[in-house]
Formats: structure tokens, sequence, C-alpha cells
């Protein structure tokens, strides 16, 4: 991939700008250890197939890669790039447990939870996550890509109303306001490879 394939929006900077606003910096560096790691898996999983990067994005909703396509992925293998990232960020997590027992620390069990968060967080099957992108190959496969896309908007739309009524009712109760931010960056992301 070549150094200009890499791209990022005013709205990745908006975000980190706000978020080193909000939370401490060593929570930071491990979030984006863990979303590296997990880029990286998708990453891993193209190349393993054949496939090369054309663009790799850095967006306000998170990160964007677009593989550039000889040939078109099969459903199967659609759905391994897209478990790749999961399946990375959940051996991160594992790892930085298996040292945080051996050796202590916090930074390693911060490494672990956050890791497992985004590893678990996206096998959900909402429409711009690796789950949702599981889904939809797999129901697209078996009945066709309107059934893919009606049914992975479907789950995404409800998810997202879901996680929004949680939100307001954690909002309420602690003043967290993370699950509404996750609500509407369910509704606002772009489809992706990551």
């Amino acid at each position: 991939m070549a150094g200009n394939k890499i791209h990022s929006t005013g709205g990745f900077w908006l975000i980190l700008g706000a978020l080193l606003l909000a939370a401490s910096l060593r929570l930071l560096v491990w979030v984006a250890v863990a979303a590296a790691v997990h880029e990286l898996g998708h990453l891993a999983a193209i190349r393993a197939l054949g496939g090369r990067v054309d663009r790799f994005s850095l967006t306000g909703v998170g990160a964007v890669i677009r593989p550039r396509r000889e040939r078109v992925f099969t459903y199967g293998e659609e759905c391994v790039v897209a478990l790749a990232g999961p399946a990375a960020s959940l051996i991160l997590a594992w790892v930085a447990a298996a040292w945080g027992r051996r050796f202590g620390g916090v930074d390693a069990y911060l490494l672990t939870g956050v890791s497992l968060a985004l590893g678990v967080f996206n096998l959900l099957p909402a429409g711009p996550l690796d789950g949702g992108r599981v889904l939809r190959a797999v129901v697209t496969w078996l009945a066709g890509p309107s059934a893919g896309e009606g049914v992975c908007g479907f789950l995404t739309r409800g998810l997202a109303l879901g996680l929004a009524a949680l939100g307001i009712w954690v909002l309420g109760k602690s003043g967290n306001f993370m699950l509404l931010l996750c609500a509407g960056w369910l509704l606002c992301r772009k489809e992706g490879a990551g």
C-alpha cells in the first residue's frame, strides 16, 4: 500500500481532539493500539486472499479499508476478511491478559478490556460492523442482494434504537453518554472493511 493511499478526514481529527479532552492519554494510546491490531487483522486477511488495499481512510466514524478488486471476493472470503479484525482483537486481548497475569500491570489489563470490547462490539450484526458484513454476505448468498441489504438494514436500525434507549437510561443514571454515541455511530457510519 503506497503512502498516498492513506487518508484522514477532518472528522477524524475532530473526534480525536474531543477524545483527548474527554479521556486520559493512557487510555487513548491503548485504544489506538487495539484499533491498529484490529485493522491489521483485516489487512492480513485481504493480503492472504490475494487482494491489495486501494485506500485506507481514517474518518470521524472509524477506519474504512477499500480493497483493490482485481477479482471479486466470494461471500465466504468476504466473511473471512470481516471476521479477521475481531479475531485479531480477541487474540490481542488474550495475549494482553496473559501478559497481565504473568507480569502484572494496569496497562495490560486496560489493553485487554479495550481490545475485548472492540472485538465483541464489532461482532454485532449491524450493517457497518464486521458482524453485519458477515450477516449481509450470508443472507445475500442465501436469498439475494436485496434480502441481504434489507435484513442488515432492519437489524442495524433495531440495534441502534435499542442502544439509544439503553443509552438514555444510562445517561440519566450515571451521566455516561457513550451508548448514545454508539447508537448514532451505527446510524451514520458508511460501509467499509473496518
